[in-house]
């Protein structure tokens, strides 16, 4: 018998389950996935098959009733089901909850999610990229002290058909969960600059996107973010004439300390790059580049390289692992991302666009918790 009941839901065609999470304890010890909830009947069907259960629901809500679970994986990429689902979740009784990025719609809707985890006591985790042995192996170089004190980051979009606020919100928020790791530190203020083929953008660039996420506005983006410890950290994205491979590559941030810079590049595989001075001046005589290569995130035990469902697999079960590790330790969870740390990532995403709005730089945390373009919207009438 296993120690802990879980249960996946799912959504067909509206974000489906995620990116692999539907298999994110699968092979965890103690562990058995028991039930699964999509409310697209072939969908569901289909997922049954695939995960060889039949305890099969159209309804999230009867699994989490009748189920009895101690997990759930809410696995849909789409973010206007979350809070529905986790808010239902957490209030059935759950122990731990695994939750698709980005996390939420709106702010409002993620203060909703905090307060329903830790008024019924359960532990939550989102799948943001900082679940790299590249990110945590980062993150102990620069607590050591290997580059020096760190002043600055720069993080950069995937600058793909996405580009801008979409990159910002899909995307972006691993990079903002990824440097606030780094930073170990709450951002004070932000700053942000939205453009649509260069220009400001207005009202007239409002536009509903899919995935759920709400009104956006813009194909150009930049940020400027100060963390409460001094360190500062930027974010572009713009539209560039890439094909998947090279966005997938510039999709990634640097981190410049006194004496060296790190590059993280390529989620979710992960390269590492290593340069010996604070500043990069190219020649020979100032050193160059070194790709860092770490075998156990390189190579499976049989010597053959990962693929990338591998990288998504490993990814999803080092979160795994950890959540139920914070459930049996009564702790917080370590070196992956918790529901309050994707709350303060989408909270950096919110800000851009807010300044945006205001003309100004922003303060943390933000007053406004609805989407922006939304209250931008209202002013207007």
């Amino acid at each position: 018998m296993t120690k802990y009941r879980a249960g996946i839901i799912g959504r067909t065609g509206g974000g489906d389950y995620g990116h692999g999470l539907d298999r994110a304890f699968e092979g965890i010890p103690d562990v058995g996935v028991v039930a699964i909830a999509d409310n697209n009947s072939t969908g569901l069907q289909d997922a049954g098959k695939r995960l060889g259960l039949e305890n099969l629901y159209l309804d999230f809500h009867q699994m989490l009733e009748r189920e009895r679970l101690d997990l759930v994986v809410v696995a849909p990429r789409w973010v206007d089901c979350h809070a529905e689902m986790v808010v239902a979740a957490a209030e059935s009784g759950v122990r731990g909850i695994f939750c698709e990025k980005p996390l939420a719609a709106t702010l409002a809707e993620a203060d909703v999610m905090v307060h329903a985890c830790e008024r019924n006591g359960v532990r939550m985790v989102v799948a943001h990229r900082r679940a790299c042995a590249y990110e945590q192996h980062a993150k102990r170089l620069v607590d050591e002290g290997a580059i020096g004190q760190v002043h600055t980051m720069r993080a950069h979009g995937k600058s793909d058909h996405r580009a801008g606020a979409m990159d910002l919100t899909v995307l972006g928020t691993h990079m903002m969960d990824s440097m606030r790791y780094i930073a170990n530190s709450n951002v004070s203020w932000a700053y942000g600059h939205v453009t649509q083929d260069g220009r400001e953008v207005s009202p007239v660039d409002f536009r509903e996107e899919k995935e759920g996420v709400g009104l956006v506005a813009g194909n150009g983006v930049t940020a400027y973010y100060v963390f409460e410890n001094g360190i500062t950290a930027h974010y572009d994205s713009y539209p560039g004439d890439l094909h998947e491979r090279s966005s997938a590559r510039v999709f990634g941030f640097e981190i410049y300390g006194l004496n060296g810079i790190i590059s993280l590049r390529n989620s979710p595989r992960g390269e590492m790059y290593l340069y010996p001075h604070g500043l990069w001046i190219p020649g020979e005589e100032n050193g160059s580049w070194e790709r860092i290569y770490l075998n156990e995130w390189e190579y499976g035990p049989d010597g053959q390289p990962w693929t990338g469902d591998d990288y998504t697999r490993l990814s999803n079960h080092m979160i795994a692992k950890e959540l139920i590790a914070s459930i049996e330790e009564d702790r917080d969870v370590r070196n992956v991302s918790s529901l309050r740390d994707s709350r303060a990532a989408l909270e950096m995403v919110m800000a851009v666009h807010e300044s945006q709005r205001l003309r100004t730089r922003v303060s943390f945390p933000l007053e406004n918790r609805d989407n922006p373009y939304d209250t931008w919207n209202s002013s207007q009438s």
